[in-house]
């Protein structure tokens, strides 16, 4: 009878252990080492292209990983308005693979730029970001679209 005992024990012991893993609900431990942020600003309200790329803009990545949010890195857009921001390495807890916990911010107005379109304006450009591949050993992502907010 005791080994029965012992038995259920263990088992329930591996049941809870199990249903409260961060593992059991979707969370994977993950370095995103060597990424490469990348996207484009143009002159239009939404800061979403097509449109005139926005030359000299300053624009920061910013990663939320386990409640915590830090600026991963940042960079400025090119004479295009593209980006391209390289993060040495973000680890933590993600909700599954397919999603990048950065977002891509600008903030408003873009006082020292000529854009008529956003320099009326107050608040922020964020955007999420969707992986695109990998090239030269680093995994690349590219903003999904600018949302003001």
């Amino acid at each position: 009878m005791a080994y029965n005992r012992a038995s259920a024990f263990f088992l329930i012991v591996v049941r809870f252990v199990a249903t409260t893993n961060r593992l059991a609900h979707g969370q994977l431990f993950v370095s995103l080492s060597n990424m490469n942020f990348e996207g484009r600003l143009c002159c239009t309200t939404t800061g979403n292209c097509p449109g005139q790329g926005i030359p000299g803009v300053p624009v920061n990545i910013t990663c939320t990983i386990n409640g915590y949010t830090d600026v991963a890195g940042q960079g400025t857009t090119d004479v295009n308005g593209a980006f391209n921001v390289y993060v040495l390495g973000i680890t933590g807890f993600f909700y599954g693979l397919s999603t990048i916990p950065c977002v891509a911010t600008v903030q408003l107005p873009l006082d020292t730029v000529e854009c008529r379109a956003l320099n009326t304006t107050t608040g922020l450009l964020s955007s999420a970001f969707r992986r695109n591949g990998t090239a030269g050993g680093s995994m690349k992502a590219t903003i999904v679209g600018f949302v003001r907010t």
